[in-house]
This record gives structure tokens, C-alpha cells and sequence, in this order.
């Protein structure tokens, strides 16, 4: 199909609506928009690099990637094309219909993900409906009495009532609660920097967090849980890093305990810490995993992987109208294949090195930063008034 031009405007009239917008209509926009936004005004990305500018000109280093979506930067130039082609040819399908875009894309899903974590569920909402995927995957294949989920202390999976509930407690939300918080019970998470039993290290605990994982299994649900949901790295958290010893130990105990593992990798996946998967880092496979972020390139992208020996879904099970969009499928293909092409992963392990050693460097020289932790490029410090003390230096951070 030839370039595609406008039919009931000039070129000019859309460029134009794209690209001017004036004080009053933003002014406008806070007044009727239900949510706070800020004011400045994003306009134009950087091709494939970290930097944006806003609507006056002024330009941004853009640290977090747009919330870790961005891991080949904005606008790059062989995503935005695959886009610009699909959208050409198709810009919707339900998701009873399938797709170049989509067949190709679960291919190299399938191709890529760890172990025997091959099939796949693709959506184009993102890692809420990722996660809620994965907890649905698990139940219809458990006995339907089977009703309970382990979560962890400190975990996010999603601000949807639903994912609010196996989210930890969020303090800025305090006028609803997650639907569904009796389906699931919350463990402690190793924040080592912190200690839930106050230990110094794990090297003292015993690594506690087992322990009490187990014990949250037999006298914490009402019943046997179906399975463990987490985050390996937790983000939101402040990029806490579990020990591997207990990511190893938790899958030891989904197995002795017959209970399903379920990683979220929403911001841990497709090269971030220095390998496609944290389950590949931690050398640990789950028997499902969610993933959103950066696998879209900056299209709205989630996916869940399941592994081989559980059961599928029936179609009544898991669909939307919004879910199967192959202009984002198309924009994650080449996402994906470009993170292969251009071995990200080990140029964030390599750019990870050298952020941590200046870190530590800088630690040394300024005692608010408490603690200098993470993997690869997923690295938070932490600051505190005191490092003895380890109170929080919320008004300096």
C-alpha cells in the first residue's frame, strides 16, 4: 500500500493539531482531566537514545526510559518503521483473529524465553492484565477450591483493583483497597538494606525469608495455596535484588509443596540487568512469567509465558477487544529482534558495571547514600539521614 495521506484534511491541518498547543489549552486540560498530570509538555524523542525534549525545547536526560519501556530509546527508527508498515496494511484485529504480526511475534517468544516456558499469551494493555493472566493460567490449572496466592512484602503487580490486592500496601492510595485481599496471604521479601527480623546480612539469618515462606504455607492460608507470585528484582520497591540463594530456595519449596511459581518480570525483562530474563540471571525458571515494559518498544505491550506442562485456555477464558493490536505487535517483533541484533543485554551488563563502581565511589564520599544496589542497568541508592541510623532522607531525596 502506497503512503498513506489524509482524506478529509490537509497534511498541514494534522501536523499542525500534532504539534502546536497553547497555555490555555493546557490549562484547559488540568481542569477537566481526573487525574494530576505536570506541566511540562513532551514533544519529540530523541531517535534511539535516552533524551527528549519538551514542547518549549528544552531537553531531558530521560532516566528511567519512560518507566523502563524504552530500552532501545525513544523513537527508534526500525520499530517506529515496522509500525508505520502494519499500520498501512491493518491497524485492529480481534483477538480470535490472527495476525502476521502476532504469529511471528509468539514464535519469538516462544523462541527466546527461558527453559520450557514456550507458550504464550500476548496482550496490548500491559502488565497488570499480564500479571491477572498468569493468576488465571494458574487457577484453571489447579482444583477450583484451590483459591490463595502467596505474595510478597514490598511486591508490585499493578494499580487495577484487582492487582491491587497482591500489591503491597501503596501509601498514597488510601480512598479504595484492592478488590479480592483474601486470595492472598504476603510473605517477607529479603530487603536486606532493611531486614524484616532485623539481622545485618543474610549470611547471619539463614536466610529467615524461607523459613517463613514455608511456614506462611502450612499455618498462613486457609487451605493449599496455588502458588508464589514475585518479583525477583523489586522495582518500585526501590530496585531490591533477591539474594539468588532465595530465589533458588522459593522454587525448592514450590516444588516440595506442589504450589506454581510466578515471576513478574515486568521491568526486569528483555536486557535491562544484563540478560533477556532475571529468571536466566537467577538461573531459576518459573512455571509462569509475566512481562510488559520493554518488550513493546514503546508501544503497549504485555505477555505472559506458561510453561509446557500446564493446560491452555479455553477462548471464553481469556479475551478482550483490545488485546490482539498488530500495529503494537508488529512495533515488539522488531523491538525484540533489535535487542538480539544489537546484544543489549550485554551492554547493560557492561554499562551496569561501571554505574555501580561510580556508585560505590560516590558512597563513599557522601553518607546520605545509605545503600547502592540492583543488577546490570536496574540500580537504585538510597538515601538516609544517617547510615547508622538508616532513617530516610525523604525531603533531601
Amino acid at each position: 500500500m502506497a503512503d498513506i495521506k489524509p482524506k478529509y484534511f490537509t497534511e498541514q491541518e494534522i501536523i499542525d493539531l500534532l504539534s502546536e498547543v497553547t497555555d490555555e489549552e493546557l490549562q484547559n486540560c488540568h481542569k477537566h482531566e481526573l487525574v494530576p498530570s505536570k506541566d511540562v509538555i513532551l514533544y519529540q524523542g530523541i531517535p534511539g537514545e535516552a533524551r527528549v525534549k519538551d514542547s518549549k525545547g528544552n531537553e531531558y536526560i530521560d532516566f528511567t526510559s519512560q518507566a523502563w519501556t524504552l530500552g532501545i530509546g525513544y523513537i527508534q527508527q526500525d520499530v517506529m518503521f515496522a509500525a508505520m508498515e502494519q499500520m498501512k496494511r491493518l491497524s485492529h484485529a480481534r483477538n480470535q483473529f490472527q495476525t502476521i504480526p502476532r504469529i511471528k511475534l509468539v514464535n519469538k517468544l516462544s523462541e527466546i524465553a527461558p527453559g520450557n516456558l514456550k507458550n504464550v499469551v500476548l496482550n496490548t494493555q500491559g502488565g497488570s492484565v499480564a500479571v491477572e493472566v498468569a493468576l488465571k493460567l494458574a487457577m484453571v490449572n489447579r482444583p477450583a477450591d484451590q483459591d490463595i496466592f502467596i505474595t510478597m512484602w514490598g511486591g508490585y503487580h499493578g494499580n487495577t483493583l484487582a492487582m491491587m490486592a497482591p500489591t503491597h500496601y501503596m501509601p498514597l492510595v488510601v480512598r479504595y483497597r484492592g478488590f479480592g485481599r483474601e486470595h492472598f496471604v504476603k510473605s517477607p521479601f529479603p530487603y536486606c538494606y532493611r531486614c524484616p527480623f532485623g539481622e545485618k546480612d543474610i549470611s547471619e539469618c539463614g536466610n529467615l525469608c524461607l523459613t517463613m515462606l514455608q511456614k506462611t504455607i502450612d499455618y498462613g492460608c486457609q487451605g493449599l495455596p496455588i502458588g508464589v507470585l514475585l518479583e525477583p528484582i523489586q522495582g518500585p520497591m526501590g530496585e531490591v535484588p533477591a539474594p539468588p540463594e532465595f530465589i533458588k530456595g522459593v522454587r525448592e519449596i514450590c516444588d516440595k509443596n506442589n504450589l506454581l511459581l510466578i515471576f513478574d518480570e515486568s521491568q526486569t525483562a528483555f536486557g535491562r540487568i544484563g540478560t533477556m530474563f532475571a529468571a536466566e540471571y537467577y538461573k531459576t525458571i518459573p512455571d509462569i512469567m509475566a512481562l510488559t515494559k520493554a518488550l513493546g518498544g514503546g508501544f503497549p505491550m504485555g505477555a505472559t509465558l506458561a510453561s509446557e506442562k500446564l493446560g491452555m485456555f479455553t477462548p471464553a477464558e481469556q479475551h478482550s477487544t483490545f488485546s490482539a493490536n498488530p500495529v503494537c505487535y508488529a512495533a515488539a517483533l522488531v523491538n525484540l529482534m533489535l535487542i538480539e541484533k544489537l546484544d543489549l543485554p550485554k551492554r547493560a551488563e557492561e554499562m551496569g558495571r561501571y554505574l555501580m563502581k561510580r556508585f560505590l565511589e560516590l558512597q563513599e564520599k557522601y553518607p546520605i547514600m545509605g545503600d547502592v544496589r540492583g543488577i546490570g542497568l536496574f540500580q537504585g541508592v538510597e538515601l538516609v539521614k544517617d547510615p547508622k541510623t538508616k532513617v530516610p532522607a525523604n525531603t533531601a531525596a
